[in-house]
Order: C-alpha cells, then structure tokens, then sequence
C-alpha cells in the first residue's frame, strides 16, 4: 500500500515542509484536512511567517501584542494579507461605527522591498491626543527612523533617472503598510502594494513612489483616498538609491486632507471589513480601475458643485489644505506631487518635451500666485 500524507511524521512535516510555505499557501493547506490544519494551526509557524513577511514586526512591543490577538500571529496574517479593497460584489453591513473611547495609540508597520530585499522597515507609535484628532492626518517617517537598505542602480547625479528605470521600479518596488489598532486587536494593509505611479521629481531630483488605496469614507456613500508617497534619493556613496521619506495621507473627493478622527473611523471600518470592504489580491488592472472609479466621482462632484467636470491635479503642487494650515505643513513631505496628465504610462519626463515647459511654466506661476497671496495674508 502507498504511504500517505498522514504516515509522514508529524514532526517532518512542520519543521521541514510547512516552514518553505508562505502564509497565503499555508492557508491553503491548512484547508485540506483536519490533519493539516491541526499542523498548519502551530503558533511558532505562523510567527515565523509573519516575520519573515513583516520584519517591521519583530519589534518587541508589537510582537506581545499580536500575541494577544485572538489567533495570535495567525489572526495577524489572516488581517494584513492581503491588502484591503472595496469589493462592490462582497455585500456586508454599512456601519456608522464610533471611535472607541479606549483608543490612545495607533501603530503603523512599514516594510518596503526592493524584488525581495528589504530596504526600509520600521514601526511607528502614533498617540491619539486631542491635537491629533482634531489636525489634519499625516504620518511621515523619515530615513533615520527604521532599518534602511539600498537599490542597486546607477543613477546620473545631474540627469537623476531615465524612463526605463521608473518603469522598473513600478514593477519591483512593493510597500506594506499595515495599521495595528491595540484596542481591537486588529489589523489591516491600507497600502496598494504594488505602486500606482512612479514619478522623477524635477525639483529634488529625487524619485517618487506613490501607492493608492480607495476606501469608504466617514459617510459609507462616500470615497476617500489612502496616498503613501516614498522618496527615494541617492545614497551616501552616491552608488544607488535609499528611502528618504514615507509619507501616508488621506485625502477626500475634494482633494482635503482628512482629520486625524476622521483617518481613524475610515480606517477601523476598513480593518473591521465593514461598507463592502474585504481583503483581496488585486492585479494592476482592478487596482487601476478602483483609482478611475474615485476619478469620476470626483469629476461628478466637481460638475454638480459648478465646477468643470474634468480637473486634473496641479502638477508640482500638493492637493488642497485648510486655510489655518501652516507653510511648513504644505512642505511637511518636501516634494512635488506629480499628478499623471497623460494617463497610465505617461512620464514628465517623456517624449512631450514643449507640453512639459509649458505645464512647468505654469507651475512657476501658481506657485508665485499662491506665494503672494500668503504673504498679502500674512501682513494683513
């Protein structure tokens, strides 16, 4: 009689078979059998998993909290992978869900690969005071703040990076970004993964990855927009590229930066999987279509409150803030946002040249324009 699955040692099977799966095949496994879920069920597995997947999360004050979670770091996987995404076909309840009172820290796990190196992670302890909820939303962690790896690539110093290379780092550049809530004991990936655009900043000379997430806003009829823009600059040596800046924002259908409140009722609805909200792998096709879907719920908007029904985004300019907002906030990411006039595919720095002096040229003078404004407000 041939050997079965189960005439296999127990303890080959965890410590030389089950270790080589990742989470998502292991989750799959664990489903065969009674057997293999009762194997694929073991805590030490999963935390090497999520470890080797997140290293962000060998941080020792978040590794005991995951332990906490219901399922451990089983449960944990099971939250963060994959990323989150409005699903109009998944049908779940609509909540107005309150901020829990009990609520006094966020934390962010950040981990960015190069192909399938890491070359950024870090944690970050967000407190939720009186300030925060009331500010606008805006997380930046910089360099120095976590464990930093570089890209092997040759950049030109005073070109910066040619089309070819932006291309590649769409494609080999991924970004987890996972928000733990302590008070739930939950979690979930508000980022896209993959990059929705890779974009050469004129100004800096730097390289911007901007990552999007569309999730149901404060009003479940509503979208909003989760944007993590990585900075990637030459390092030290000059010999490649590093992560200089990760930035996370939640912008509105009029392009305003929501409240620090307001980030966390989205974001726990999110987490929760509530408002047609599920966790799903996505390919660049769904993923674009999502962030087209919220394009022309913005234009309709636009429309319906007199404006144009098209507007595309100032290029070199960050999205709207409120008046109160301060000079050194609208700075607080130290770059341009460099919207996609020409679609999918379309670079500043492509074959339109004359097309790009001009939109520079107007740039130049918005900016001067909003220059003078804030200097006329600021001696009134």
């Amino acid at each position: 009689m041939a050997p079965t699955l189960a005439d296999i040692p127990p303890d080959i099977i965890q410590t030389h078979i089950l270790p080589r799966l990742d989470g998502q095949s292991l989750s799959t496994i664990a489903t065969v059998s009674s057997h293999l879920h009762s194997l694929c069920s073991d805590h030490n597995l999963w935390s090497h998993i999520c470890m080797c997947t997140w290293p962000s999360i060998t941080h020792q004050h978040v590794d005991a909290l995951i332990s906490t979670f219901p399922g451990a770091h089983q449960s944990f996987f099971q939250d963060s992978f994959p990323s989150l995404i409005i699903d109009v076909n998944h049908r779940n309840s609509c909540s107005n869900s309150k901020l829990p009172d009990c609520l006094s820290q966020l934390i962010s796990a950040v981990d960015i690969r190069y192909q399938t190196d890491i070359i950024y992670s870090t944690v970050q302890f967000t407190d939720i005071t009186t300030n925060f909820l009331s500010s606008e939303f805006n997380i930046k962690l910089t360099q120095d703040q976590g464990i930093s790896g570089h890209i092997d690539m040759k950049v030109d110093v005073h070109a910066g990076i040619d089309k070819a290379a932006l291309a590649h780092l769409k494609e080999s550049v991924t970004l987890n970004w996972i928000v733990i809530d302590p008070s739930l004991k939950r979690a979930g990936n508000l980022s896209s993964i993959k990059a929705a655009s890779v974009k050469r900043d004129w100004a800096s000379n730097k390289t911007i990855v901007k990552c999007i997430t569309v999730l149901p806003g404060c009003d479940p009829n509503e979208m909003v927009q989760c944007c993590i823009y990585v900075v990637l600059g030459l390092d030290d040596k000059g010999e490649g590229l590093q992560v200089k800046e990760v930035t996370m924002k939640m912008l509105n259908l009029d392009s305003c930066r929501l409240s620090g409140g307001d980030f966390l009722v989205v974001s726990r609805r999110a987490v929760l999987g509530e408002n047609n909200m599920r966790r799903k792998v996505v390919d660049d096709k769904e993923r674009w279509e999502r962030h087209c879907e919220f394009k022309e719920t913005k234009s309709q908007r636009r429309k319906l409150d007199g404006g144009p029904a098209h507007q595309e985004d100032e290029i070199g300019l960050d999205p709207p803030m409120n008046p109160a907002t301060t000079e050194a906030e609208k700075h607080d990411f130290g770059l341009h946002d460099h919207s996609e006039p020409g679609g999918p595919g379309k670079n500043l720095d492509s074959e339109n040249g004359p097309l790009n002096l001009k939109r520079l040229d107007q740039t130049k003078t918005q900016m001067l324009s909003r220059s003078k404004t804030q200097s006329a407000e600021t001696a009134r």
